[in-house]
């Protein structure tokens, strides 16, 4: 049993890695950045390394006027997303950066981007968008960029439900209320109907954790904790989004559950008041594609912050090793007092290297009232270490 065991799980490992090395899994990002930049401290001596994932969050810090940002994934098309996002700045039309990224499609789409956007793009992300960038059509099978790649199409398969369960009016309700009051009322007429035979089994399966970037190693922790596993974890999580944090601005659950953003309800980088304020310091970002150690290993620089996202669960069990190899270059690269900012499912991080204990001190006076407030929601925990 134990043989079957390890080779499931090496199968789930692998089939984890081949779809979240080489497709678009996050179209936008999943850590909300008014967390982040109310504990990184960021300011024009930053210099920060972190993974990049839709890049929305890396447009975000600029807006602290940092020094650089060194957005780093092993996905290359995540950096081709980001490079895309620059481009629209570079180009100068904030109303197609938000045709585009804010409505989700533009009609013209490929066009627009052979004519305006492609010589903006380097090489590597001009081969992706060559071939997707058809995903900005009104009529792509997709109906918006927000219902594709692979965390997309769960959100498509979700829009799909609500509007065939005649819900479309009761989720604009929700996402409109002015009130926590309104927003339980709302959330509680779907509630029971959000829950059925068809999509406990969706999002109980594997491939779709994978397809939302769920790794089996983050799965495991997340089972370890609640009693009844994944399930649980996500109807505890929505309970608390929805009833327990103000709607009017959580444009994360708001573009998933409608395939675009609102004019009121979006990241940072897509109002009109900071587009002059990120061209000009669009330049400060820059990408690299290969995994987080082997940016370390390859880099020569110190850093002042390093933003991991949730990619310490990514490791923990599976890759104990790497895990630390990746921590003793952090440390080997980091300033002296450098931030260093994760998310987890686990509730402590007693996952990590014993040396790391030795070399950083955490926050949890910082980090545990913010994280109550995270309009995500979907993570146990939040964690500041700084370097001693």
């Amino acid at each position: 049993m134990k043989l079957i065991s390890d080779i499931l799980q090496q199968l789930q490992r692998h089939l984890f890695d081949t779809i979240t090395s080489s497709n678009l899994v996050y179209n936008t990002c999943w850590e909300d950045p008014r967390i982040d930049r109310a504990l990184l401290n960021l300011n024009s001596k930053s210099n920060i390394l972190m993974l990049t994932s839709a890049g929305d969050n890396a447009l975000d810090y600029l807006l602290d006027d940092v020094k650089h940002i060194q957005c780093v994934d092993i996905n290359p098309t995540q950096n081709a997303l980001l490079e895309l996002k620059k481009a629209f700045f570079e180009n100068e039309n904030y109303a197609l950066l938000w045709d585009f990224f804010g409505g989700g499609k533009k009609s013209g789409a490929e066009l627009i981007y052979r004519q305006q956007l492609r010589t903006l793009l380097p090489k590597k992300a001009q081969q992706f968008w060559d071939q997707n960038i058809h995903d900005f059509n009104p009529d792509s099978k997709n109906d918006s960029f927000y219902f594709s790649g692979t965390s997309g199409k769960v959100a498509r398969t979700v829009y799909n439900q609500i509007q065939r369960k005649g819900l479309t009016a009761a989720v604009e309700n929700l996402l409109s209320a002015k009130s926590l009051e309104e927003q339980a009322y709302y959330f509680h007429e779907i509630e029971p109907q959000l829950w059925n035979p068809f999509s406990e089994w969706l999002l109980g399966r594997h491939a779709t954790m994978t397809m939302l970037g769920v790794p089996p190693s983050q799965r495991k922790m997340i089972e370890q904790q609640y009693k009844d596993g994944l399930l649980e974890f996500i109807r505890q999580s929505l309970q608390k989004v929805f009833t327990e944090l103000p709607m009017t601005d959580n444009y994360f659950w708001h573009v998933y559950l409608t395939g675009h953003y609102s004019s009121d309800c979006c990241p940072n980088y897509l109002l009109e008041k900071h587009f002059q304020t990120l061209r000009e310091r669009i330049h400060r970002i820059e990408t690299q594609t290969f995994s987080l150690l082997q940016a370390l290993q390859k880099s020569n620089k110190t850093y002042s912050h390093f933003v991991l996202l949730d990619h310490q669960d990514w490791m923990a069990f599976t890759q104990p090793d790497q895990l630390a190899n990746q921590w003793r270059q952090i440390l080997d690269h980091a300033q002296s007092g450098a931030r260093i900012l994760f998310r987890s499912a686990m509730p402590e991080p007693d996952f990590l290297p014993g040396f790391v204990f030795d070399n950083i001190s955490f926050h949890p006076e910082l980090t545990e009232p913010l994280h109550r407030i995270d309009r995500v929601g979907t993570y146990e925990s939040t964690y500041l270490a700084t370097v001693l």
